[in-house]
This record gives structure tokens, sequence and C-alpha cells, in this order.
């Protein structure tokens, strides 16, 4: 007789967080059968017993056993262990780039009251030879004050330019100095924040790109034990606007797609389904996204949208037949409904790409038909 652990969460306003991991890692490997329980499950039963005016371990304990015995939950399945590890590398990479915005954000805001007209020299102020010079020139002071050619040479070496260019640079930004000099606010506050606010910038920089190798070393050490992780990151990778941490993220945020067999649910565990609002013979026509699925995959999948419908430099699409689609439709109906369903589209390309284990091969939807029917044509033959 196999015995169940229950992880569940004490209360409807108290989730596990990230203890619940250690709690299934240990029960799994010990032979136990674990089902982990989602607050949205837990939470209407608990409204029941506000009545009761009672909370403690043993209510809860209650509660959560006949959430269990009532929802009838799944009994969780154990992980992969590399799929886990890419998948925390995965959002941690999102998260430092996230804060990585942030401090870029508060650095031109320092900037910005220092010296505005900085961005005149340098365009792109956290570019690597912008921070080097706001680094050991942080005023417009000292700017005028610094020597001619060891400013010239600090920009020449970071930019990996001509000494003409850097030159160039050096007299415009003179120039902006003079004329910014009179409005700059170059306190103490400002000075020490700057500095402060680069070395996080760089800082962050250099972590995110340890995390990126580290998802490269992992996918190529999984290729010896686990091969079908290196060949489903190369299938996503096919498809137009997913590049390899949008694939290995897909990958690793799904799991097994096994686990889905219609579109819909892909559709539905992504957080793009329409919700609904019906009550009697009332339906709401004003319906937004579910938005319950992984933030993070809606997150890529906007950004793979986005590219699959935008062009190239040659003024050709990315993707000809959801270009034409978004392209056409826009003048029946609003571009934000449309935008979800060239989304919606994507994720039903990802589906069949993962359960046929075949590249995407662009087709027109009247290619695609032709296809599908010669198939039927053979079967019945």
């Amino acid at each position: 007789m196999k015995r169940i652990s229950r992880l569940a969460l004490p209360s409807s306003s108290q989730a596990t967080g990230h203890y619940h991991k250690i709690l299934s890692r240990f029960f799994t490997s010990n032979g136990w059968d674990v089902a982990i329980i989602n607050p949205i499950q837990f939470s209407p039963l608990s409204k029941m017993r506000e009545e009761v005016k009672v909370k403690n371990d043993k209510i809860d304990a209650l509660w959560i056993a006949l959430t269990f015995r009532l929802t009838n939950s799944a009994i969780a399945q154990p992980s992969s262990e590399t799929l886990d590890c890419l998948k925390n590398l995965c959002r941690q990479y999102y998260n430092l780039s996230d804060e990585l915005t942030s401090y870029k954000y508060r650095l031109i805001s320092t900037v910005d009251q220092i010296m505005l007209n900085f961005k005149e020299v340098f365009p792109d102020i956290c570019s690597k030879t912008a921070l080097t010079v706001l680094e050991n020139y942080p005023t417009p002071n000292d700017i005028l004050s610094a020597d001619s050619e060891k400013l010239i040479s600090i920009i020449q070496q970071t930019s990996k330019k001509s000494y003409q260019w850097a030159k160039e640079k050096y007299d415009l930004l003179i120039a902006k100095a003079k004329e910014f000099k009179p409005f700059s606010i170059s306190d103490l506050a400002n000075v020490t924040m700057l500095k402060v606010y680069i070395n996080m910038v760089l800082t962050l920089q250099q972590n995110i790109d340890k995390i990126f190798e580290a998802i490269h070393q992992l996918v190529q050490q999984s290729s010896q034990t686990q091969p079908s992780i290196s060949e489903n990151i190369n299938l996503l990778q096919s498809i137009p606007g997913i590049g390899f941490l949008t694939a290995a993220t897909i990958l690793a945020e799904i799991g097994d797609f096994k686990k889905f067999s219609k579109p819909n649910k892909l559709v539905a565990f992504f957080g793009i389904d329409p919700s609904v609002n019906q009550s009697g013979q009332f339906v709401s026509t004003s319906n937004k996204m579910s938005k319950r699925g992984s933030k993070i995959l809606r997150r890529i999948l906007f950004t793979i949208a986005l590219a699959n419908i935008r062009t190239k430099r040659d003024s050709k699409p990315c993707n000809p037949v959801l270009f034409e689609y978004y392209q056409k439709k826009c003048q029946q109906k609003p571009k934000k409904v449309l935008f979800c369903a060239v989304m919606r589209k994507l994720i039903c390309i990802i589906f069949a790409v993962m359960r046929d284990k075949k590249p995407f091969e662009l087709r027109t939807p009247e290619e695609h038909i032709q296809k599908c029917f010669n198939k039927t044509a053979v079967c019945c033959v």
C-alpha cells in the first residue's frame, strides 16, 4: 500500500514558497507519493471556515485534507534534476536582468543631474566606454581638468576605435561639459551614488554572463546523459524568434511536453487562455487573459510574437505567414486582440513541433491543408 505525504498550504494566504522543494525531494527519494496543492485550489474551501473563527494547525490540516479529497489533486511526478537546475538558472537570469534594468534607470537619472548632455556624446550611457569615463571623471569639472591625452587614451582603449574617433569624442565631451557646468548638481550624494550605480551595473552584467555560461554548460553536459534536452532545444530554436536562451527557458518551465495532450492545455499553462464570466443567460464579452500560468513564459512569448510580426533590415518579414495574418486582421480587430491571437498561434506551433519531434517548417495555410489532405489520402489508400 502506497504512502501519501501531503505538501500543501497551511492556509489560503500562506504559500510554502521554496520550502516545498526540499520536502518534495526528500519524500520522493524515500518512496513517498507527494501531492502539491496550489493556493488557488485551497482558497474556496478556506472561505467556508471563516464562520468557525478558529485557526490553528489542526484546523488547517483538516481543510487541506478536504481539499485534497474533493479536488482529487494529482500526484506530483518526480522532475528531472537537470530541468530543475535549468529552470533555476533561467529564472535567475531574468531576475538579474530586471535588476540590471532598474539600476540602469537609476544611473541615467543621476547622470542627468550631473551632466544632462552627456548622452549627446555617448548615446548609450551604459556602454563600456561611457561607464569608464564616468567612473574616472564623474563631473564636468573633472572632465575639464583632466589630462587630455589620458582621457583620449581611455576612450580609445575602451571603445577599440581609432585615435581620430576618440579625439572627436573628447572634443565634443569638453564642449558639452563647459555648456552644462553652470547647471550641474555635482554634490557628494550624486557623485557617490553615481559610482555605486556604475559598480552595480558592471557587477550585474558579469553575473548575468556567468549564468548564461552556466546554462550553456548545463545543456552541453546533459547531451551525454539526457540527449532529449539538447534535441528539444534545437527543435524549439527552429521556430522564428526563438533563440538558445528562450528555447532553454521554455523547456525548463514546461518540463515534460507529454503532459499536454492538446494545444489548449498548453495555452492555459502559458496563461493566455480567456477568462470566463457567465451567470444564467448573461455571458460577458469583455473577458481578459487568465494569466494563471508562468509569468516568464508569457514574457518570452511576448518577445517571440514581436519578432514574428516585424520586418528585417531588408524590409522582409521574419515570419511571412504570421506577418501577413497580423497585417490583414489589423483592419478588422484591435491590435492587442490580434497580438494575443498571434501568441496563441505560436503556442500551437510550439506544441506541434514538440509533439511531432520535427523542426519548424514555414507553410502557408493552403500548403498546410494540402499536405494534411495528402497524408489522409495516402492513409485511406
